[in-house]
């Protein structure tokens, strides 16, 4: 039910596109962050609510990517992430914002109530698997950054730099890297 209803609420933000008083704008982007040999990319949508004549507004993001990162034993993992994410700030030709977000394919299926669940059924063939299993414990929480970004816009293109501090992490695994600096190509309608 909780991933049903975080589903639901997050779809229901993205298609708030009409108002009577709003200014609404819609964009597609392309995105790149780095830090050393770690990467993220990802494409994605973006659309900007703010009040008619006002440049100061709310931006809700969704983006499908893909991502390589170091863990703190050298490792490099791979994976897809669905990111999520809301930027408040003065959208104009020149922008400034702070942004916030979380990976939604973790949010969504990697739920701790879930692993209590799965413990609690679970048959044990020594007191050793019983004895050191702790199912509350999981060092892979979910996903997410904290960042701050500038854009300029060129006629319908945009052009935005930013700077993430992510959080990232699996099982048995943390990165390395936190953060992240990147570019961001976008066009808007």
């Amino acid at each position: 039910m909780k991933k049903s209803l975080i589903f639901i609420c997050f779809n229901l933000l993205l298609s708030l596109n009409s108002y009577a008083n709003t200014a609404n704008d819609y964009s597609i982007y392309l995105h790149q962050g780095a830090n050393d040999s770690d990467y993220y990319s990802s494409v994605g949508v973006e659309v900007i609510h703010r009040k008619r004549n006002s440049y100061l507004g709310v931006s809700v993001t969704s983006s499908l990517g893909y991502a390589r990162v170091t863990d703190t034993m050298n490792d490099q993992h791979s994976f897809i992430a669905w990111e999520g994410g809301m930027k408040v700030g003065y959208f104009a030709d020149f922008s400034l914002y702070a942004e916030f977000g979380v990976d939604l394919l973790e949010l969504a299926f990697f739920d701790r109530d879930d692993d209590e669940y799965s413990h609690n059924n679970k048959r044990y063939s020594s007191d050793f698997e019983n004895d050191n299993f702790d199912h509350r414990y999981s060092n892979n929480n979910i996903d997410g950054y904290i960042g701050i970004g500038s854009s300029l816009m060129i006629g319908q293109l945009k052009v935005t730099g930013f700077v993430r501090l992510r959080e990232i992490s699996g099982y048995n695994w943390r990165a390395k890297n936190h953060a992240f600096s990147g570019i961001e190509l976008a066009v808007v309608f």
